[in-house]
């Protein structure tokens, strides 16, 4: 699955959604939910083995003691990247999916402002 699928998938649900409300039933046939499943476990696993691979060709004997004598400092706010944001998606369209079964729809509504949030970060990318 291809990034634009993948911004083409979200947008439809997004779109479906604001045309219903948020007490519409999400339904994801098991293909586009293996094709979603997918798409996320590729982002993740290319970034990870990626980052791997660039720091075993990349760092010395003394740069691989320096990072594990080093004290954990605390990290700097970074852009979320791709696959982040995909999972950040499929977590949200969940506890969405959760909260309208039990009708908490003002649980629905926050999350649906969470997904718009995401959604708008996915397109920026």
């Amino acid at each position: 699955m291809t990034k634009k699928e993948i911004k083409e998938l979200a947008k439809e649900i997004m779109e479906e959604m604001d045309t219903y409300g948020v007490d519409m039933a999400i339904t994801l046939d098991e293909e586009q939910l293996e094709r979603l499943a997918d798409s996320i476990v590729d982002k993740l696993l290319g970034n990870y083995i990626r980052q791997q691979a660039n720091w075993y060709s990349t760092s010395t004997m003394d740069d691989i003691y320096r990072a594990f004598k080093k004290k954990p400092n605390k990290q700097t706010k970074r852009q979320s990247t791709e696959g982040e944001l995909l999972g950040q998606l499929a977590s949200l369209m969940t506890q969405l999916d959760y909260h309208t079964e039990l009708e908490e729809y003002e649980a629905c509504a926050r999350i649906k402002k969470e997904i718009d949030i995401v959604n708008d970060k996915l397109s920026k990318l």
